[in-house]
């Protein structure tokens, strides 16, 4: 039996979403644009409001209110939309995202804080850039508005833009929900190495190793394996079996 997911009083969540396997969600901008707004279709059809959101390679981030009664569905919505529109895009089939996804109750001001900077200085901790160069998270609506992003709340809570600037940039071992994500596999380093991969395979799509002969993919493993990628690298990036990887 699944754990029962936990409800919060004040109807604030931190909601995660990771890829299946360690998976890449996102492959070029337009698969972010197309997410970013799916996030604010389905959080004004359903009265969900974001405070805060940030899309990293493998996993996304969302810290959303008054998501006691349709949190569920516009995670359902999102997720399926996306992987319909991502499945099509990259002719595949099959889950996107690993399993359920993850959320935890922000119940008081204290959490909130530290929820929203765990979230906005996540490309950061993860090594990619410093959070304020990050342009795929919801920083961006501190100094310029984003219709969907509830940034007055958010000051309301820091009692100002202010405070809030100043406590994003105070150093911190902030711990919030969170799992294993990739260490070594920054953002960067998965696009080079993705760029190499279809290099060697000779196709202009990720997915279009799929659709090859399987004593080609084989061959093609050899040498990517020979270059120094790890096996469950290969994996994450191209979807391929982890037997056929290790058989190589």
């Amino acid at each position: 039996m699944r754990e029962k997911r936990k409800r919060g009083e004040s109807g604030i969540y931190h909601i995660i979403l990771r890829g299946n396997n360690q998976q890449n969600l996102f492959y070029d901008d337009e698969d972010r644009y197309f997410f970013l707004n799916r996030i604010k279709k389905y959080s004004q059809n359903l009265g969900i409001d974001i405070y805060a959101y940030c899309l990293m390679g493998n996993h996304v981030h969302i810290l959303i209110g008054k998501g006691n009664d349709f949190m569920s569905l516009f995670v359902k919505k999102l997720a399926c939309s996306y992987v319909y529109y991502f499945n099509h895009k990259y002719e595949r089939t099959g889950h996107l995202f690993q399993g359920r996804y993850k959320s935890e109750p922000v119940d008081s001001e204290e959490y909130f804080k530290v929820v929203y900077r765990y979230i906005i200085q996540n490309p950061e901790k993860a090594g990619i850039c410093a959070w304020f160069k990050y342009q795929w998270s919801s920083k961006q609506s501190i100094n310029h508005d984003i219709n969907y992003v509830k940034i007055s709340f958010v000051f309301d809570i820091f009692n100002g833009k202010n405070n809030l600037i100043k406590f994003l940039y105070e150093e911190n071992d902030d711990l919030c929900m969170e799992y294993n994500s990739v260490g070594l596999d920054k953002l960067k380093n998965d696009e080079l190495k993705t760029i190499f991969i279809k290099r060697i395979f000779e196709v202009s799509n990720i997915f279009e190793i799929n659709h090859l002969p399987l004593e080609k993919i084989q061959d093609r493993l050899k040498l990517l394996k020979n270059s120094g990628i790890k096996e469950n690298q290969i994996a994450r990036l191209t979807g391929i079996s982890r037997k056929i990887i290790k058989n190589a």
